[in-house]
C-alpha cells in the first residue's frame, strides 16, 4: 500500500516537472528569439543613427560650422573695430560677409583681389577729387568711364579677378563720392576705407583658416574624383547599352563646367597650402587632357551613332566590342575606380590595352564579312583609329591623376614641361554693351541726385554700381537681381528692427552683439545654401549698409527710410537696364556665339600657325561657358549654341590634325588638302546645303589620292592618318542630324569674325 501509493505519488510529480522544463524550454526559446529581435533592432537603428550621422556630418555639420564662424569673424571685426575707434565699423562687418567662404582658399583669394580692388579704387578716387573736385559733372563723367571700364574688366576676366574690378568700380562711389563733398578729407575718408576693409580681411582670413578649416585642396581632389569617376561610368554605359544624343551632351556640358569650376579651385589653392602648391602643374594638365579626351569621347560615340544608320551591322558590332574591352579596362571590381590608387590599376590596363590593340583589331578585321565594299572597311578603320586616339588619351589622362597618389615623385610624361594655361576668350561688342550699361546705370542715379538733391544720392548710386558689375557675368541676370532683390527687403526689415528694437536696447558689447547677430545668422545661412545664395547676399549686404551703430548709435528713421528706398530704386533701375540690354540669354547673344565657334573653325582652317589642340579646346568651351549657355542647357534657346560647340570641335580638331599632316605628304595630295580644308573654311563661314556640297567634294578628291591604289609615296601611318580623318569630315558633313544640315535661315550673321 505504501509503495504504490508512493509511486502514484511520485507520478503526478514527473508529470509537473516535465511539464515545467517543457515551459522553461519553450520560455527559453521565446525569450531568445524575442532578445535576437530586440538585438536585430538595436543593430539596425545603431546603423541607421550611424547613417544618419554620417549624413548630418557631411550636409549638415559644415553649415552649422560656416554660420558659427562667420558670426566669430564679425564679432571679432566689430570688437577690433570699436578698439580702434573707425568711424564706421560696419564697414569692416560688410567685407567679413562678402570674402567669407565655404573654403578657406576661397577667402585667401577673395581677401586678396578684394584689397587689390580696393586699392585701384582709392587711388581712382583721390586722383579724380585732385582734378575735379569743384566740378561734379565733370567728376561723374570721368567716374562714369572708370564704372564702364571696370564692369568691363569684370566681364572679361575670370572669378575672383572679375570681383577685383567689381570693388575698383563701387569704391570710387564709397570713397570719391563723400569726398566731393569734404575734398580736405579725402585722404582720411580713403585711408579709414582701406583700414577698415583690412580689418574685416584679417578677421575673415584668421577665422577660416584657424576655426574648422575647409582646405581647397580637399575640394579640387574630391572634384578630380567625382569627375575622373563620372566620366568613366559614361564610358562604360555608353559601350555597354550606349548613350542617347541629349543625354550625352548634357553630360558634356556638365564636364566644361567642371574644367572652369577646377581651374577656380585650383587657383584659389595656389594660396593655401604647400600640398596645393605642389599639384598646381599636375591640375593645369589634367584640365587639358580631360579636355582633349572628352572631346574624342564625344567625337567616337558620334561616329557610333552615325554608323547606326549609315554602315553595315558587322562593322557596328566589331567596333562595339573592341569598344567593351576598353570599358572593361577602366574597371575595376565592376565598377568605376573611386581613388588614385585604383586609377593606377587603370593605367596598367590601358597600356596592356593599347600594347595588345593592333592584334585585337587584325582579328577583329578578319572576322569581318568578306563581302564588305572599302566604305565599310574604311568605316571600320575610322572607328578604330579614333577608339585608340580615345585610349590613348584616356592611359595619359589617368596616369597623371593618378600621379597625385605619389606626389613625391616628379609629374609623370611633364616633366619640364608646362601646362597649357586656359586663355581668355570673349565677345568685343558683348563687354563693350556691358560696360555701356553700368554707364547709364550710373548715370542715371547720378542725375536723380543731382537734380533732386536727394540725400541719399550717393547710397543709390553705390548700390546701382554694385549691382551693375557684380552681376554682369551672371547666366540670367534679371533673375539674378529678383533674387538679390528678394533679399535687399529681407535686409531691409531686419535693419528696421535691428535699429529700433535691439539696439535701442544695447548697453555694452556683448548686448551689441546679440542685437547685430540674429541678422547675420541668418544671411549667413541663406548664403551658404546654392538655392538662396543670391538672396543670402542680397540680405547681408542691405542689412550691413543700414545698421545703425558706427562708434555711436545713429539710426534715424527719415534717414533709414530714405536710404531702403535708394537700395530698392537702385536695384530696381539695374534690373531694369539688364532687361534692356541683357547680354546673356537674348537671340542675338546666341547667334554671336555662334558665329564666334564657327570662326574658329575658320581661324583653325587660314591661320598661317595652326592652332593649337589645347588653345582650340580652350577657346570653343570658353565661348560657351561665358554665354551661360552651360547653365541654361535644358532650355531649347540654347540648344543650337551647344550644337554648334561641339560641331566646332569635332571639325576644327580634324582640320588641326589634317594641317599637321601637310609637310609629310606630296605636292598633289597638299594641294588636294588644303581644298578641302579651304572649302569646309567656307562651310563654316556661310553655312548652306550648296556649301556642305562643296565641302565633301573636296574632301571626296582628297580620298581619292590619299587611297592606297593611287600609288603615291607617303609613309604608311601618314596615309591611315589622312584616311581615317578625312572619312570622318565626310560622315560628319554628311550627317543629317548636324546643326550644319539645318536651315541656312538660321546662319544670318551680324559679322564674318563673330567677335572672337
Amino acid at each position: 500500500m505504501n509503495a504504490w501509493s508512493s509511486a502514484s505519488m511520485r507520478r503526478p510529480l514527473l508529470r509537473a516537472h516535465l511539464h515545467l522544463r517543457l515551459c522553461a524550454l519553450m520560455c527559453s526559446r521565446h525569450i531568445g528569439r524575442v532578445a535576437h529581435g530586440i538585438s536585430a533592432m538595436a543593430r539596425a537603428l545603431g546603423m541607421g543613427a550611424t547613417l544618419g550621422a554620417r549624413e548630418w556630418w557631411k550636409l549638415d555639420a559644415p553649415v552649422i560650422a560656416y554660420v558659427f564662424k562667420a558670426l566669430l569673424a564679425s564679432v571679432l571685426a566689430v570688437w577690433i573695430s570699436l578698439r580702434l575707434e573707425f568711424d564706421q565699423p560696419r564697414t569692416a562687418l560688410l567685407t567679413v560677409a562678402i570674402v567669407m567662404q565655404f573654403r578657406s582658399g576661397m577667402v585667401l583669394t577673395k581677401s586678396y583681389y578684394r584689397l587689390i580692388g580696393t586699392i585701384f579704387g582709392i587711388i581712382a578716387s583721390f586722383l579724380l577729387v585732385a582734378m575735379f573736385a569743384q566740378e561734379r559733372v565733370l567728376f561723374l563723367l570721368c567716374m562714369t568711364i572708370w564704372i564702364g571700364m571696370c564692369t568691363a574688366g569684370s566681364v572679361i576676366f575670370r572669378n575672383h579677378q572679375s570681383y577685383a574690378f567689381v570693388l575698383a568700380g563701387y569704391t570710387l562711389c564709397i570713397v570719391g563720392l563723400p569726398a566731393t563733398l569734404a575734398p580736405e578729407l579725402t585722404f582720411n575718408i580713403g585711408v579709414t576705407r582701406l583700414s577698415e576693409i583690412l580689418v574685416g580681411l584679417l578677421c575673415a582670413t584668421v577665422v577660416s583658416d584657424l576655426v574648422f578649416p575647409q582646405r581647397m585642396w580637399n575640394v579640387t581632389l574630391q572634384t578630380v574624383r567625382r569627375r575622373y569617376t563620372d566620366f568613366c561610368d559614361l564610358l562604360r554605359i555608353s559601350a555597354r547599352e550606349g548613350v542617347a544624343h541629349a543625354t550625352l551632351q548634357a553630360h558634356m556640358l556638365r564636364f566644361i563646367g567642371d574644367i572652369f569650376s577646377l581651374e577656380s579651385f585650383r587657383a584659389s589653392s595656389g594660396l593655401e597650402t604647400d600640398e596645393s602648391r605642389g599639384h598646381r602643374h599636375r591640375l593645369s594638365h589634367l584640365n587639358n587632357e580631360f579636355m582633349e579626351v572628352s572631346t574624342t569621347f564625344h567625337a567616337f560615340n558620334r561616329l557610333l551613332q552615325r554608323q547606326r544608320n549609315n554602315s553595315r551591322v558587322e562593322v557596328r558590332e566589331a567596333l562595339l566590342q573592341l569598344y567593351q574591352l576598353l570599358a572593361d579596362a577602366v574597371s575595376v571590381h565592376n565598377r568605376s575606380a573611386h581613388t588614385e590608387q585604383e586609377t593606377l590599376e587603370i593605367v596598367q590596363r590601358l597600356k596592356a590595352f593599347r600594347d595588345d590593340f593592333d592584334l585585337r583589331l587584325q582579328a577583329a578585321r578578319h572576322r569581318l564579312p568578306a563581302s564588305l565594299q572599302a566604305k565599310d572597311l574604311l568605316d571600320f578603320d575610322t572607328g578604330a583609329a579614333y577608339l585608340l586616339r580615345l585610349a590613348e588619351e584616356l592611359y595619359v589622362y589617368s596616369r597623371t591623376y593618378g600621379s597625385i597618389a605619389t606626389p613625391d615623385t616628379s609629374d609623370q610624361g611633364h616633366t619640364g614641361e608646362l601646362p597649357a594655361q586656359l586663355e581668355m576668350h570673349f565677345d568685343p561688342l558683348a563687354v563693350l554693351l556691358a560696360a555701356l550699361r553700368g554707364s547709364i546705370t550710373l548715370l542715371i542715379l547720378a542725375g536723380l541726385w543731382i537734380f533732386t538733391d536727394w540725400r541719399s544720392g550717393i547710397e543709390a548710386i553705390t548700390i546701382g554700381v554694385i549691382t551693375s558689375t557684380l552681376f554682369a557675368t551672371s547666366p540670367s541676370p534679371s533673375k539674378t537681381i529678383r533674387h538679390f532683390m528678394a533679399g535687399a527687403v529681407i535686409g531691409t526689415v531686419l535693419a528696421y528692427f535691428s535699429n529700433f528694437w535691439w539696439l535701442t536696447q544695447a548697453h555694452d558689447f556683448w548686448t551689441l552683439i546679440i542685437a547685430i547677430s540674429p541678422g547675420i545668422l541668418l544671411a549667413s545661412w541663406l548664403g551658404c545654401r546654392p538655392s538662396t545664395a543670391l538672396i543670402g547676399a542680397g540680405t547681408s549686404v542691405v542689412y550691413l549698409l543700414h545698421i545703425g551703430f558706427n562708434t555711436v548709435f545713429s539710426a534715424n528713421p527719415v534717414t533709414f527710410l530714405n536710404d531702403a528706398v535708394a537700395d530698392l530704386l537702385a536695384i530696381l533701375i539695374s534690373g531694369t537696364m539688364y532687361g534692356l540690354i541683357d547680354l546673356s540669354g537674348s537671340a542675338w547673344s546666341r547667334q554671336r556665339v555662334s558665329n564666334a565657334l564657327r570662326s574658329l573653325v575658320v581661324a583653325a582652317c587660314r591661320e598661317s600657325i595652326p592652332l593649337r589642340r589645347a588653345r582650340f579646346e580652350a577657346s570653343a568651351r570658353d565661348l560657351v561657358q561665358r554665354s551661360g549657355s552651360i547653365q541654361r542647357v535644358g532650355e531649347v534657346q540654347d540648344q543650337a549654341v551647344v550644337e554648334w560647340l561641339f560641331s566646332a570641335l569635332e571639325i576644327g580638331h580634324a582640320v588641326i590634325a589634317l594641317r599637321e599632316q601637310l609637310p609629310h605628304v606630296p605636292l598633289v595630295m597638299a594641294q588636294a588638302l588644303q581644298n578641302a580644308i579651304h572649302q569646309v573654311a567656307s562651310l563654316y563661314e556661310s553655312p548652306g546645303k550648296a556649301a556642305i556640297a562643296k565641302a565633301v567634294s573636296a574632301v571626296d578628291q582628297a580620298l581619292v589620292l590619299a587611297a592606297p591604289t593611287a600609288g603615291s609615296e607617303m609613309p604608311l601611318h601618314v596615309r591611315h592618318q589622312l584616311l581615317t580623318t578625312l572619312h570622318f569630315v565626310h560622315s560628319t558633313l554628311l550627317d543629317e542630324a548636324s546643326v550644319l544640315a539645318f536651315s541656312p535661315t538660321m546662319f544670318a550673321r551680324t559679322s564674318p569674325a563673330g567677335g572672337v
